[in-house]
């Protein structure tokens, strides 16, 4: 994980470079292994590209920006799925692939193969264009804003002054902006607009003050709706009350138990390719002076772990995968009690402690070789206010929600555990939105009166808005406020092969409301779970970490902004 910083300016005065420095400091967390920047001066104004470097890939350390034939580049992210040799860094590479590139069609043709979690900048300096991207799935930060010097694209930000105007960039394509006029973007499309596409691309352009342009749509090859054969219906098998007996009929059916396997194939291969591709040393390690002599055996993996079936099952994967020498951290992040009870114990004694402490035994049973190291994170209230007013308001920008802060938060001190030695940070993210997990998914099924047809549209149609706006409600806020810790968050479920495969089940395939809760959301997940040894956990109820861990009050509007992340003009 790295963070990347584009400035252009055309009016480079002393309140610009004081602002920049500020910018650059943001992302040194992010990167705190090298840091580099390239300027240039043109006629019309000054380029600024900087780049801090968390290293996980290649054989030695990339500093960035990094040039390519007539381009500089800056990426932040993981490539996956790609030929690509392993001594080699993901931003040498794509360097060198746009280093063959003479025109913007050349250089869309190679953007549109990439797959994997990143965020790119590419900076034309004989036609002074910029092209700027987040993935198709919008899973790693980067901010558009506009400020009284120009346009900056960063992966973090904050709120400096009242002239500033940001925004997560909406991940719809790659963007063009000629830098000689930051009026006028051109925008290539990942995939057709739709309504909720078209709302995002017009408040980008009345915050940023833009006017752009659709030039093309791309449309990479994975996100094709795949036709599936698989011919089965949980809502036609009956229910009476034992879900052992009802899990382990529903696993032997021959074409659940073929879907099941296509996931375990897809899931495992997601987990290995997010465990493998890290740097050889633990972040202590890293730092010796002697790193080429180094042995590390600490740990590299982590879990932000609630003890829920989407985290634990990650955790026993990444199992496979991990050195057996080497523990894989289960960081559990719990708050201290609002009730006013005196410091003791049970002040930690949350929800999401407590099943932790449950899915970590089931770990122990299952790979008892494994040193599984659950860490234990108790913030107080007066380390919340703290850390909240100083630091993480700044991460969480230009968000400004209730929910934002509380989950932004909680992500924040889970992977800022002091004890923690790991540098990759593996998350839940996406499972609720592909499996069907959350109360509105079961409510669509519910408060519609009409056919089981139509039932199954309402579920479709909420899953549907569910997953266009994780970039927005979840990803990219997750990605600043953890790569701040020095940690790269990596998502498998949200995987190019795995989406594909999910959204082209149908609901009655994933998920089933006419179970209990518990049960039957997030069905395929469950049975997945229970499968490969899982029991107690594979019957949690969802609880959302911000409940889990106790940082919010049940009772706050989430969607109301918050008081701690208001922007004062």
């Amino acid at each position: 994980m790295c963070g990347i910083l584009c400035a252009v300016s055309h009016d480079a005065d002393s309140n610009f470079q004081s602002l920049i420095e500020a910018l650059k400091g943001l992302m040194k967390n992010r990167g705190p292994d090298k840091q580099a920047e390239i300027k240039l001066n043109y006629e019309t104004g000054n380029i600024l590209l900087a780049g801090s470097v968390l290293w996980q890939q290649g054989a030695d350390l990339q500093k960035q920006p990094i040039n390519g034939g007539n381009f500089i580049i800056l990426f932040n992210g993981d490539f996956y799925n790609l030929q690509k040799p392993d001594n080699i860094s993901d931003t040498a590479f794509i360097a060198n692939k746009l280093a063959k590139c003479n025109n913007a069609e050349q250089i869309i043709s190679v953007l549109k193969l990439l797959e994997g979690p990143h965020s790119l900048i590419i900076f034309d300096k004989r036609d002074q264009i910029l092209y700027f991207s987040r993935d198709t799935l919008g899973r790693n930060s980067l901010i558009i804003e506009r400020t009284q010097y120009g346009i900056n694209l960063l992966s973090t930000s904050g709120y400096f002054n009242s002239n500033q105007l940001s925004l997560e960039l909406p991940p719809l394509g790659v963007y063009q902006i000629n830098t000689n006029n930051l009026t006028s973007c051109f925008l290539h499309l990942w995939q057709p607009m739709n309504e909720y596409a078209e709302q995002l691309l017009y408040n980008l352009d009345v915050v940023v003050g833009l006017k752009t342009t659709v030039e093309s749509i791309i449309s990479p090859s994975w996100l094709l709706k795949k036709n599936l054969e698989f011919d089965y219906d949980f809502y036609k098998f009956p229910y009476n009350a034992d879900h052992v007996e009802l899990y382990q009929n529903l696993i032997n059916q021959p074409q659940i138990k073929a879907s099941l396997n296509t996931l375990d194939k897809l899931l495992s291969n997601s987990v290995a390719n997010r465990v493998k591709c890290t740097a050889p040393l633990c972040r202590i390690c890293l730092s010796e002076l002697n790193q080429k002599e180094t042995v590390c055996r600490h740990a590299k993996i982590c879990i932000l772990f609630s003890g829920g079936i989407d985290c634990t099952i990650l955790a026993l994967l990444a199992n496979k995968f991990v050195p057996y020498n080497e523990p894989i951290e289960l960081i559990n992040v719990a708050f201290e009690s609002l009730s006013g009870q005196n410091v003791s114990e049970k002040l930690w004694d949350v929800p999401d402690r407590r099943t932790s402490l449950m899915s970590v035994n089931e770990l122990k049973r299952i790979c008892p070789e494994r040193f599984w190291n659950l860490l234990e994170v108790n913030v107080t209230r007066e380390e919340l206010k703290t850390q909240l007013s100083t630091r993480i308001k700044n991460l969480i920008y230009p968000l400004q929600t209730i929910l934002d802060e509380s989950l932004g938060c909680a992500y924040w001190f889970a992977s800022n555990c002091p004890n923690s030695t790991a540098r990759v940070a593996l998350i839940g993210s996406g499972a609720d939105e592909l499996f069907g997990g959350y109360c509105r998914h079961r409510n669509a099924y519910r408060r519609c009166l009409g056919t089981n047809s139509e039932r199954q549209l309402s579920v479709q149609s909420e899953l549907d808005v569910d997953w266009q706006r994780i970039p927005a409600r979840n990803l990219a806020r997750d990605d600043r406020v953890i790569a701040d810790n020095g940690k790269t968050a990596r998502s498998p479920f949200i995987e190019e092969n795995i989406v594909q495969f999910l959204r082209s089940l149908e609901p009655f395939q994933k998920c089933c409301f006419s179970f209990p809760e518990g049960v039957g959301d997030k069905l395929l997940l469950r049975l997945y779970g229970y499968k490969i040894g899982l029991r107690d956990v594979a019957l949690l109820k969802k609880r959302a970490i911000q409940f889990g861990s106790r940082i919010a009050n049940k009772r706050e509007n989430a969607s109301a902004q918050s008081e701690h992340l208001k922007c004062n003009t």
